[in-house]
């Protein structure tokens, strides 16, 4: 009956955990391949495990959603499915709680079942807070409890290290193994379903309890011989080697498991990564009284997990593999002075592999390695020699047009233009999406299926050729030997012109582009222009304007063009313009379209109107509203609105670009802020919005803490915009500083405050912190305060809480331990709490010694 229980509660507790619905022990009708975003799955094994035991199918959109969090309303009605099983939530509705918060919540029934059986508690104030996440710690404790742990006699529960004894207990079942954050941090679905996955395959226990002197204590956990995923679901993992693919199936070795030779050769998918190393599936079965598998009943995993693999080393340069001959020839695998190639020992015996294909001793011996062949020297079996070496050889092709796919008879069929010849079947290709015409790519066929993947590149000038090697960017590269003409797009020794060079998986060439030149118009601000004027013999003028770039960054540029016309000094002609006539205030403060020619000169052009742009202003004093469609009351902005602000006059000007109406800072309304703006939309919808002001609203940070030596003592300086600011001499963050404030009158009281800062700068009044008088205890995670603060008077505390002691007197600050705290009757005591807490546990501790 116990393991019966265990058995209900995980399975129950899977699903409350992942928000999804149990489907049965079977094998589901989806797999992991199913879920649209797999790709960022980081536990893939236990996900592909869950939805190949049917517990989960992912959420209603098809996706697993793996960094969303799970939250208290879940965790109420998991531990209410662990202790009472499928049970209706509606009789427990008319239960009494002080808890205002639940009684429309979805999960009003788990809760109150658990408020009244004391599993779960509110803040004290009648919250409990259900849309809160739950914590990893939370989890563990119920997982544990599920493989058989009790919950009392384990001091999960009514104790103050109850967190700690939880994570101890499930770092040693092996449920945190791979799980990622910690013990109060919000655990993810994917965090959620490794969790899950390692219970399964952890033995489930049972407490054995003595008595001494009449009272009942726990003397150990009695650990069974079988995991709770063979109570549950008769779970067992086993590994065959992959020896090939056939169809896009693995080739397995052994072919068949269990007493009654269950197949599973050919029937999983397999990559070209999985050729040669050892996988691991799970099966339905029996296992005989040594713990081995007997009887397979069916296959559970719908995919193929690599075990760990031992690569002793990689080379792509063309090395061989054997074939050492002293002073002349290097090699992978003999061990002698003078190889710098050698990488490991041969295994007597050892398999080689081809691109996915097992070859025979002579084949082995004549195999082709070449610069750009990729070999892997893998021991399979552990005795630090290669027994398994994998060669892949690909092959470089040129994509002659874009992908296309189509539908015949319900079988999607793909192109691949310079690497298919005609439509094939989509499952016989892979990788071959997002490809468009004249990509590089490189290509191998395994087992019926064309792997395809693009090539890499690097872009630039040769600037040296050596042994065949060129050198670009001060790194040489040589010629790969999967291609015989890597080099034909290459003119001899052009040192002058750019080419890309696409390179295979050793960083060789498998072919040369030379990049023809293109121009690239882009939008910038122009704040000002200026002239150099040519003096002496040959002298010319040099034309400059100063640009405000989209990133936000300001440069003084050569001009050469304007408006499509070459600029002069005077005397322009018609195709050319005065520099008089450009530099004039219409022409500064709007937006231009540049672009830069070989000399690395720019030619700017005003933008003006056309059929669907328009290039309007915004009228100075115009208050702008930040996380607003129309921001100035009158244009519409969206997120992909590029926003360049100028901020401040004189000489202390910021420049600052912003993406989005959600991150453009407000500027009020009123003389002395906007002092103009211009607006380029496309229709109807702004592109670029230029703001030029003498200061911006800001954004104001959270409240913060401070102790404030002396309110009465004060430097004044100036603010950077023709304003005054007040410098306070103050401890921040346990730190002997000082604090700014825009006005004295924000500042009332000496001692500890809480403040807000709008651009760094204090911008109202703080608010005094009254502190608790009376130390009574500092020890074993628990903080006794003999008056109450914030209307208790026990926090915990941890490894991460942090203790400030505060001399009002001489003003000094130290961050101090919590042993080296001594208690007092009369020091003053105030707690931050730390974010997310729902235990009280204290982020700050502030200890305040009072001047008299």
């Amino acid at each position: 009956m116990r393991n019966l229980k265990r058995v209900l509660s995980l399975a129950l507790a899977s699903v409350m955990l992942l928000g999804m619905m149990v489907i049965g022990a079977g094998a589901a009708d989806k797999t992991a391949a199913d879920l649209t975003d797999m790709d960022k799955v980081t536990n893939k094994e236990a996900v592909s495990v869950m939805v190949d035991l049917g517990i989960i199918e992912g959420k209603p959109d098809g996706s697993f959603a793996p960094t969303e969090g799970v939250d208290r309303a879940t965790m109420a009605k998991l531990i209410t499915y662990v202790l009472m099983g499928d049970v209706d939530a509606a009789i427990f509705e008319g239960t009494s709680t002080d808890l205002t918060d639940i009684n429309t919540n979805w999960a009003e029934g788990y809760i109150k079942y658990c408020y009244a059986n004391g599993i779960i508690s509110g803040d004290g104030q009648g919250h409990f807070f259900p849309t809160q996440g739950v914590t990893v710690v939370q989890a563990a404790k119920m997982l544990l409890v599920a493989l058989g742990y009790d919950a009392e006699a384990s001091k999960y529960q009514n104790n103050s290290m109850w967190s700690v004894n939880i994570m101890k207990d499930a770092q040693v079942a092996g449920l945190l193994n791979g799980v990622e954050g910690s013990a109060n941090d919000t655990l993810t679905r994917d965090g959620a379903a490794q969790m899950i996955f390692n219970t399964l395959n952890a033995k489930t226990v049972t407490p054995k309890f003595q008595y001494d002197m009449g009272v009942q204590y726990l003397s150990e956990y009695v650990v069974s011989s079988t995991t709770l995923g063979y109570q549950t679901y008769g779970m067992v993992k086993v590994t065959a080697t992959v020896t090939g693919i056939e169809n896009g199936k693995a080739v397995l070795s052994p072919a068949t498991v269990g007493t009654n030779n269950l197949a599973i050769s050919k029937t999983l998918t397999a990559t070209p990564d999985m050729v040669g190393n050892v996988v691991s599936l799970y099966v339905k079965g029996t296992l005989d009284t040594n713990g081995k598998l007997a009887k397979a009943e069916k296959l559970i995993s719908t995919s193929l997990v690599i075990s760990s693999t031992n690569v002793l080393g990689t080379s792509t340069d063309g090395t061989k593999v054997t074939g050492y001959v002293a002073n002349t020839t290097n090699d992978l695998t003999t061990n002698k002075s003078g190889n710098k190639k050698y990488i490991a020992e041969l295994d007597e015996g050892a398999t080689y592999f081809e691109n996915g294909t097992k070859l025979d001793d002579v084949n082995a011996a004549n195999a082709k390695i070449v610069a750009g062949t990729v070999v892997e020297l893998i021991d399979a079996n552990n005795n630090g020699k290669a027994d398994l070496v994998k060669l892949t050889n690909k092959a470089v092709k040129t994509l002659t047009n874009n992908v296309k796919t189509k539908t015949e008879d319900d079988v999607l069929m793909v192109s691949v233009p310079g690497v298919t010849s005609d439509y094939v079947d989509a499952k016989t290709v892979s990788g071959y999406e997002g490809l468009v015409k004249n990509d590089v790519v490189l290509t191998v066929e395994i087992g019926g299926v064309t792997y395809i993947e693009k090539a890499t590149s690097v872009e630039g000038v040769v600037t040296g050729i050596k042994n065949d090697t060129y050198k670009v960017d001060g790194v040489y590269y040589a010629k790969s030997g999967l291609v015989s003409n890597a080099m034909e797009g290459y003119t001899a020794n052009d040192f002058k012109n750019t080419y890309t060079f696409y390179l295979d998986n050793g960083n060789n060439i498998v072919k040369a582009v030379k990049v023809t030149e293109e121009t690239v118009t882009k939008t910038a601000v122009v704040l000002d222009y200026g002239k150099i004027s040519g003096s002496g013999i040959g002298g010319t003028n040099v034309f400059q304007a100063q640009l405000l770039f989209e990133d936000g960054t300001v440069e003084i540029v050569e001009m050469s063009k304007f408006g499509g016309k070459t600029v002069v000094a005077s005397g322009a002609d018609q195709n050319e313009v005065n520099y008089d006539t450009v530099n004039v205030a219409g022409n500064e403060g709007v937006f231009v379209d540049y672009s830069v020619d070989k000399n690395g000169k720019y030619e700017l052009t005003k933008v003006a109107d056309t059929d669907d742009i328009k290039v309007t202003t915004i009228a100075a004093e115009t208050a702008i509203k930040s996380n607003t469609a129309k921001f100035d009351g009158t244009h519409v902005a969206n997120a992909n609105t590029i926003f360049l602000v100028k901020k401040g006059t004189g000489s202390n000007v910021t420049y600052t670009a912003y993406k989005g109406i959600a991150n453009v800072p407000a500027i009020a309304a009123g003389e002395g802020n906007l002092a103009s703006g211009q607006v380029v939309s496309k229709n109807g919808v702004a592109t670029y919005v230029y703001l030029d002001t003498a200061k911006v609203s800001g954004d104001v940070a959270a409240a913060k803490y401070a102790y404030i030596l002396n309110k009465d003592a004060y430097e004044v300086v100036s603010d950077g915009n023709n304003g005054l600011d007040y410098v306070y001499s103050a401890i921040v963050d346990g730190v002997k500083t000082t604090l700014t404030v825009d006005k004295t009158e924000y500042v009332g009281t000496n001692g500890l405050v809480t403040y807000v800062t709008t651009d760094g700068v204090v911008s109202e009044a703080v608010k005094a912190v009254t502190p608790a008088t009376g130390l009574e205890s500092v020890s074993g995670g628990t903080l006794v305060l003999k008056n109450a603060f914030a209307g208790k008077t026990a926090y915990l505390y941890n490894d991460d809480t942090v203790f400030y002691t505060i001399n009002a007197k001489t003003g000094s600050v130290e961050t101090v331990n919590a042993s080296d705290i001594e208690t007092s009757a009369t020091v003053q005591v105030a707690v931050v709490l730390a974010k997310g807490t729902t235990n009280d546990t204290a982020s700050v501790v502030f200890v305040i010694t009072p001047a008299v």
